[in-house]
């Protein structure tokens, strides 16, 4: 790919663009400046931005600043983790596609008629258990963390609301000792299930 060769007139572009922000883009760095903001929404950083169109970083943050673009790390992170996701769900579907490739090869290395036949077969099926087994994402200690950490927030929420909810049902505090005799009696823990 040919490295973007800004205009000579581009320093005063430049310049110009920092004095005053209401000067629209022309030319190739309005072509930029679309590039640069759908990388951008895309969660694409900075520099990562500067390394895919082969320009300066100066010129992406120059650019950023005069569309309103701003590289928020948290917005990134939240991007990236959103594309790690995105490639291991596609990597999961090639795999698939490679499980199906390989039960077709098992059934040729059962069929093979010679040693030439049932070496290829072999290969052919160590290749594709060895992609199969790249492809498949492995749940990490940190993923397990992770869902872990998350299930005890979701519940946490649900106690929550189920807390509110009474409260706000029966007008008592959770804490107090009516409000644990109807739940006991609600959760049929006391064997007065026809009390009111």
């Amino acid at each position: 790919m040919a490295k973007y060769e800004p205009p000579e007139e581009a320093e005063e572009v430049s310049k110009e663009l920092a004095e005053d922000s209401s000067i629209r883009l022309v030319g190739p760095r309005a072509e930029m400046a679309v590039v640069i903001q759908v990388l951008a929404e895309q969660g694409l950083g900075r520099n990562a931005i500067a390394r895919r169109m082969n320009v300066p970083n100066t010129t992406v943050t120059e650019i950023a600043q005069v569309i309103g673009v701003n590289f928020d790390r948290s917005q990134t992170e939240q991007a990236l983790k959103a594309r790690l996701t995105d490639l291991k769900v596609k990597n999961m579907a090639v795999a698939e596609g490679l499980s199906e490739d390989l039960t077709h090869a098992r059934i040729k290395l059962r069929m093979a008629n010679n040693n030439r036949d049932l070496a290829f077969a072999a290969k052919t099926i160590s290749d594709l258990a060895r992609a199969v087994h790249n492809l498949t994402p492995g749940v990490t200690e940190e993923d397990k963390l992770e869902e872990a950490r998350d299930f005890l927030l979701e519940f946490n929420d649900n106690l929550r609301a189920a807390r509110d909810q009474f409260e706000t049902r029966t007008g008592l505090d959770m804490g107090s000792d009516e409000a644990t005799r109807i739940s006991r009696r609600e959760l049929g823990l006391d064997g007065n299930n026809d009390e009111p």
